[in-house]
């Protein structure tokens, strides 16, 4: 990195300067993790939807493969179903979410 910078005023009491300056040069950019460590976890999901029981057990399976502290991309979900209660009233799944993490 190469800087410059030219005078350009001072206050008439001395409180102040102002300069004009450039910076130039090349940044070296900070690598991507590597995410390598595939993770998945498996939960039970329940809500009055088929929707609202994924989304239980999907947040519950998220939450336990990110207690590990790392960091993790690619997710996917895959889900099925283990009881619906008469006329729909309540929906059970089982629901595995995989990803892949950092150590």
């Amino acid at each position: 990195m190469t800087t410059t910078s030219t005078h350009v005023y001072t206050a008439p009491d001395g409180s102040a300067y102002v300069f004009s300056a450039t910076a130039s040069g090349t940044c070296v950019p900070q690598p991507q993790p590597a995410y390598t460590v595939p993770r998945s976890a498996t939960r039970q999901g329940g809500g009055t939807s088929s929707t609202a029981a994924i989304q239980a057990g999907s947040q519950a399976a998220r939450a336990d493969i990110l207690a590990a502290g790392v960091a993790c991309a690619n997710w996917s979900t895959t889900s099925t179903p283990v009881y619906t209660a008469p006329g729909g009233a309540w929906y059970i799944y089982n629901v595995t979410v995989s990803a892949m993490c950092t150590n």
